[in-house]
């Protein structure tokens, strides 16, 4: 059985332009991911969701128009297949308890470690 070569697609939504773009790049250095761009808000992440092929977002708890949770159950009422990454700056095991029941694959604390995020993605 031969690997797959077909990278994997990752959506950042964050409400920090400079932070997802950081990130963007991050994700670019990997081979086997492909970074498909970076939203502000919670409705540009579910419509690119909904029209793009996304394997995996990264998504921020704070947007500007709605909060994560608000993404994750309207993803959920889709059925889609796009996996969920959590990314926040609160480390709260309340939180990613939470995230998890809403169904992220994984809960990433904004703490600088990238190979945390990365690690998470590959995961997912």
């Amino acid at each position: 059985m031969t690997p797959s070569l077909e990278r994997r697609r990752i959506l950042v939504a964050d409400n920090n332009a400079d932070l997802a773009q950081v990130l963007g790049e991050i994700i670019r250095m990997d081979a086997s991911l492909e970074f498909v761009g970076y939203v502000l808000t919670g409705a540009a992440a579910l419509k690119r969701t909904q029209t793009e092929s996304v394997d995996v977002l990264v998504l921020d708890l704070g947007l500007s128009d709605c909060h994560g949770f608000e993404v994750l159950d309207r993803l959920q009422g889709t059925a889609s297949k796009t996996k969920v990454i959590v990314h926040t700056g609160h480390a709260s095991p309340e939180l990613a308890a939470h995230a998890r029941r809403k169904g992220a694959v994984a809960y990433v604390v904004k703490d600088g470690d990238a190979a945390a995020l990365l690690a998470a993605i590959h995961a997912a």
